[in-house]
């Protein structure tokens, strides 16, 4: 009886730890990866209005300098702009520069990656990205892997297809697709790549998503806990909208050159992020950028929109 006794407040006690640690932060349950926008890198010496194009390698290498002295960074993923212009040797300049990076590095396609009547066309962008990065094995421009227990990441391709264009849209194609995806991964935190966002970070007509209604409407089927990143308006802004966090990001070749490190955790009954706004080092080119672009508080967001930490709720 007394032996009956012990084994059962030992089972009780194992069960008790199990339940705790259930809804408890673990190294497997705790992701950290590094959002790098806009880039805009360039060969060229000249700068625009708003984006010092002539100083964007110098500008990368800081930037990989810190992520590097980051511990624990899962991926690197380039929202979209990484070049200015679409040329192969910007293209073959810019992947060498991230292959210096000690984490895995990923990419979407942005609206001033590719051409459609020129060499870099999609489907040479991807050829490029599959020779110089042995961590791209996608045949596609849109993808999905899972970078660890418990998350998914999507990464989207709004750019379009036919003619230059600041607008994103996604095919009914890629929107089946991500229904798709979705479906199977609703015990997953998700995460979104796609270089225009869903929920703009300030009114601009000639940027948003053309069928942004009906992408809203694949997204409103699912309760899991979604993350959407992206870049495109340069501009800094967190906002969460139910189960689902909309987070724009900066460009790294206009002001406020920043990028950002997330760290993402997995509860049982909750997923926590943990967002730290990551400026350039370069501060003597930090504040040319300040005065070359016109409002700039609004690229640069307030405090919540750079360091913050939100919790998403599952249902």
């Amino acid at each position: 009886m007394k032996k009956l006794f012990k084994d059962c407040l030992y089972i009780l006690f194992v069960v008790m730890v199990m339940f705790f640690l259930s809804d408890q932060p673990s190294f497997s349950r705790t992701m950290k990866f590094v959002q790098l926008s806009d880039i805009h890198y360039s060969l060229v010496r000249d700068d625009t209005s708003y984006k010092l194009l002539s100083k964007t390698r110098p500008l990368l290498k800081d930037a990989i300098k810190q992520i590097n002295a980051q511990k624990n960074v899962k991926f690197v993923m380039i929202t979209g702009d990484g070049i200015d212009k679409p040329t192969k040797d910007s293209l073959y300049s810019l992947t060498e520069e991230l292959n210096t990076l000690h984490a895995p590095w990923y990419y979407v396609l942005g609206n001033h990656d590719t051409s459609t009547d020129g060499f870099l066309t999609k489907v040479r962008f991807v050829e490029i990205l599959k020779e110089t990065n042995p961590n791209y094995v996608f045949d596609s421009t849109y993808y999905t892997f899972k970078p660890q227990k418990g998350y998914r990441v999507i990464v989207l391709d709004g750019a379009k297809n036919r003619g230059i264009s600041s607008h994103g849209v996604l095919p009914q194609e890629q929107l089946s697709w991500l229904d798709n995806v979705l479906s199977k991964s609703k015990n997953d935190t998700v995460l979104i790549f796609i270089h225009f966002p869903l929920l703009p970070p300030y009114e601009s007509k000639g940027h948003e998503i053309i069928n942004a209604d009906e992408f809203k409407s694949v997204l409103k089927k699912y309760d899991m806990p979604i993350a959407i990143f992206s870049g495109h308006y340069h501009a800094a802004k967190i906002t969460k909208r139910g189960n689902i966090l909309h987070i724009s990001s900066p460009s790294l070749a206009g002001y406020p050159n920043a990028f950002r490190v997330i760290e993402v955790t997995n509860k049982a009954k909750q997923t926590t992020f943990k967002f730290d706004f990551c400026e350039t080092n370069l501060k003597d080119l930090q504040m040319k950028t300040k005065i070359m672009t016109f409002g700039g508080a609004i690229y640069y967001g307030k405090p919540k929109d750079r360091d913050t930490t939100i919790t998403i709720e599952k249902k």
